[in-house]
């Protein structure tokens, strides 16, 4: 921060204004004692302050305040000294608390100490709350406005205020150099330069201004000229006890530029002038934290840290470090109370705000976090990396998901290139049932970066889904074409072409490229499921144990070779298999046994799970984590069942101490209670679970249970109607659907429509709705429904099946071809079957329909309309 010196007789205006303030009080006849000695403390603050001498000068203005606390100006001085000595901060923390009550007096300077410290929002709000009432007082509110667009990066707004300000000010210091800066900041140091040489021409010489002028030099490569510049500013720098901000940095450029000259004599002279004014212990203490996260030595430097912190509670900097490191090495709620604290969404460096929220993520405060980022991106608009930290967090909160796209689309916009941010707006569309929106965002990152193989795989995958084969071929073959030679694209080709029909063309490449990188584990695993569906178990098998002597630590290809496996043998058979596996690949052992585990806990035989497990307890395997918790949680079941219920609670304590974090885990003792008949101790475990994780969906279906088993449907169903209405949580709606048909019917049409309108992308919304107007003979309205899940999947066999129906006799053709489709999907349904055969009738095809009538009575005997439909086929025939 540079501070003009003309800042300084600005204590004279406010004495006279202290002495007004005290003439008025003696006119109201109050106690003037106090203000007396206050005063005389504030005049000899001035004297010292005019003579450099800060530490006194601090000192009276704070024994002025201790004589008479209620009086704004001495706070008012006391914030003005510590802006003349950088110490913004504490400028602001001083002022802060005086705005609710005397803002006209703080506001201005409050504002000065914000923007000071780059907090240009902060700044720009305080401004907001006071209005000029002087020449002086308007003129410094423009300069604050002036640097705060400066400090927000909005260079061209500023660059044109400080213009002005010049303009009208000419001999003011503060706006020449905010003109020189935002000048410097545009990369115009030429223009910098002619404008500092003709404000020095025009007006006395300024430390400040010649401070500007030889740090444009430098970036203009003019080293000598700069070393003449600074050398002149320091000499006109103001004698004082304390080290000024002008000082250090007039010093530090110096040093900078006369090192780059090669004069290392004389740069070291200014250097030992800076080092005297560093607080050295503050310096070794973060050369040794450094020194010990290069060495991942991270409870060194949390020792550190703390220490440090114990001398200085105060220092921020080091608190943020401290709670970053403790989040990142497990100690989430020291970390996240440390970085919550020391905070500020408008300075505090991105690296920092991402370790905060990431904190408050994982400790379940979301709201906090999304709270901490939407502050963060009003102050710094631009930065991509808050952008995507807030879109990101923004997707998954309900209610805010339009804020989630606006910042993602922000970020995309400033970095094209950026294709995960796509990605991560493509999957939000899908999980809201958006495919076409999903692919436009894929279609453009494919054009951005084709080899980004995650969103590719991403792209292929969702265009093979959604019937788009020409498309997805298009873009198998640009990946043979464009990236032959790299084995991710082969892979993700040849998966495409086993998708699109072409399994022999796909294996063919994959056996290449297994051949020719045996070393991948990818190309092994994908061959190994075309061999698996191509009755080729065996190879399989062999290919995918040898895919996971690649990965020794990672199960999941074992666990893909024991299910293919168990397709051919019975479980003691796959037991002996692992076995063999564990003695041919002794790496593998730890799998092989956790595999038994998982096989015996499936087959309920605990006790046999148990002794593996309990030899393998020393392991940090996640995987061994996740299936001892199944283990516990199986034999809480088993002890439930046996009514054993202490033995349950303690197998669902010992689960959760595992998990704390698993909702699904935490409803166990609700589930345990509930069995026992115990309905209130569940009710109350549930409203503890819900005070943990927040009422959610889980919790809610949980209490309808609860409710049904004390109360019954329509009790359920009202406690249902009554959580839609309050929270619109979507996925209550097919049990609330399921109750209403008993308990209260004509609110179908309410309850499908208002789905639909909180839900509008949702298919099995648009499922529901149309089979309600179905029921209500509004087939013409359905079958818009039906058309819309259709574009969407078009292999939905419900949509199909009834769409068919509907389309039976106004359009025969299409719907044969729809209940031929159904009827391919799903041969064993007998309402599919049953339209399929009664659409053929109607289309002259009797025998045909026939077969298919009598093979749905078949599959559903006694079912009277496909009873009835296969007597009047035959009567047709």
């Amino acid at each position: 921060m540079i501070i003009k010196q003309t800042t300084l007789k600005s204590l004279s205006s406010l004495s006279l204004a202290g002495s007004l303030l005290l003439a008025l009080s003696l006119l109201t006849g109050c106690n003037n004692t106090d203000s007396s000695e206050a005063l005389s403390h504030v005049a000899r603050a001035e004297t010292y302050a005019d003579q450099g001498q800060f530490r006194s000068a601090l000192l009276e203005v704070k024994n002025a305040i201790q004589k008479d606390p209620n009086n704004v100006e001495h706070v008012v001085r006391l914030a003005d000294l510590y802006l003349q000595l950088g110490a913004a901060k504490e400028a602001s923390e001083l002022l802060a608390p005086w705005m609710n009550e005397q803002p006209e007096a703080v506001a201005l300077i409050l504002a000065r100490a914000y923007v000071e410290q780059g907090k240009h929002l902060s700044a720009t709000e305080t401004l907001a709350q006071q209005t000029p009432n002087s020449a002086a007082d308007q003129l410094e509110t423009s300069l604050i406005r002036a640097e705060a667009l400066r400090k927000s990066g909005e260079l061209a707004e500023a660059l044109a205020l400080y213009n002005n300000l010049v303009t009208s000010n000419s001999s003011n210091t503060e706006a020449v150099t905010g003109l020189i800066q935002t000048q410097i900041n545009l990369g115009n140091n030429e223009r910098a330069l002619e404008t500092a040489d003709g404000w020095l021409a025009a007006n006395e010489q300024s430390p400040e201004v010649l401070y500007w002028k030889g740090v444009a030099q430098y970036r203009q490569n003019q080293l000598e000229q700069s070393v003449g510049t600074l050398t002149d500013a320091v000499g006109m720098l103001p004698t004082s006890d304390l080290f000024l901000p002008i000082r250090r940095n007039v010093l530090a450029t110096l040093s900078r530029v006369l090192t780059e000259q090669g004069k290392i004599t004389e740069a070291q002279i200014y250097n030992r002038i800076l080092a005297e004014n560093v607080n050295t212990g503050a310096r070794e203490q973060g050369e040794a934290v450094i020194a010990a996260l290069k060495e991942r030595n991270f409870e060194g430097a949390k020792t550190i840290l703390r220490d440090s912190l114990k001398l200085d509670p105060e220092n921020e900097d080091v608190a943020m470090l401290l709670g970053a490191i403790s989040a990142g090495t497990g100690e989430l709620e020291e970390g996240a109370q440390l970085l919550t604290e020391n905070l500020d969404p408008e300075t505090t460096p991105t690296q920092f705000i991402r370790a905060a929220t990431m904190a408050q993520i994982d400790t379940g405060d979301r709201e906090a976090a999304i709270a901490t980022l939407d502050r963060a991106i009003k102050a710094r608009p631009n930065d991509n990396e808050l952008l995507a930290m807030h879109g990101i967090l923004a997707l998954s909160l309900p209610g805010r998901e339009n804020d989630g796209i606006a910042s993602l689309s922000k970020a995309i916009s400033n970095e094209p290139e950026r294709v995960r941010l796509r990605l991560a707006l493509a999957r939000h569309y899908l999980q809201n049932d958006q495919a076409e929106q999903a692919l436009g965002q894929l279609r453009m990152a494919f054009t951005a970066n084709p080899g980004d193989w995650v969103t590719t795989s991403t792209y292929l995958n969702l265009l093979i889904l959604q019937g788009e084969k020409q498309e997805a071929g298009e873009i198998r073959d640009s990946l043979i074409n464009g990236y032959g030679d790299q084995p991710r694209a082969v892979l993700l080709a040849s998966l495409a072409d086993a998708k699109l029909g072409s399994p022999d063309k796909a294996a063919t490449r994959l056996e290449k490229l297994v051949k020719e990188s045996p070393e991948l584990q990818a190309p092994k695993v994908a061959l190994a499921s075309l061999y698996a569906q191509s009755d080729k178990r065996e190879s399989a098998v062999t290919l995918l144990v040898d895919a996971a002597t690649l990965t020794p630590d990672i199960i999941r290809p074992l666990q893909q070779a024991g299910q293919i496996y168990t397709l051919d043998h019975t479980v003691a058979e796959a037991k002996t298999w692992l076995a063999g596996v564990a003695k041919a690949h002794p790496e593998l052992k730890q799998n092989t046994d956790t595999l038994t585990a998982l096989i015996n806990i499936n087959q309920g035989e605990l006790s046999e799970a148990r002794a593996i497990l309990s030899a393998l307890k020393d392991s940090d395997s996640a995987t061994i984590k996740r299936v001892y918790t199944q283990l516990l949680v199986a034999e809480a079941q088993a002890a439930a069942n046996n009514k054993e219920w202490a033995e349950a609670r303690a197998k669902a304590a010992e689960a959760i101490a595992l998990a704390p974090e698993s909702l699904r885990l935490a409803l166990l003792p609700v589930g345990i209670a509930q069995v026992e008949g115990k309905i209130e101790d569940a009710l109350s475990a549930l409203d503890a679970v819900e005070k943990t994780y927040g009422e959610v969906t889980a919790t809610r279906l949980a209490r309808a249970k609860l409710i049904q088993q004390q109360q019954g449907s329509e009790a359920v169903y009202e406690y249902l109607s009554e959580r839609w209405q309050a929270t619109k949580d979507i996925q209550l709606m097919p049990t609330l659907l399921g109750l209403a048909k008993k308990e209260a019917p004509g609110s179908l049409d309410g309850l499908t429509e208002s789905w639909l309108n909180e839900a509008p992308q949702n298919l099995v919304a648009h499922l529901a709705r149309a089979d309600w107007l179905m029921t209500d003979n509004q087939e013409t309205a359905a079958a818009n429904h039906y058309e819309q899940v259709l574009a969407q999947q078009p292999n939905n066999v419900a949509a199909l099946n009834n769409l068919a129906w509907v389309l039976r006799e106004q359009s025969s053709d299409r719907a044969l071809k729809l209940a031929q489709q159904a009827s391919e999907l799903a041969p064993n349904s007998p309402a599919v079957l049953d339209t399929y055969g009664w659409v053929l009738h109607l289309n002259g095809k009797h025998a045909e329909a026939k077969t298919a009538i009598e093979k749905a009575l078949t599959l559903a005997p006694g079912n009277e309309d496909i009873a009835g439909h296969l007597e009047t086929v035959n009567k047709a025939l």
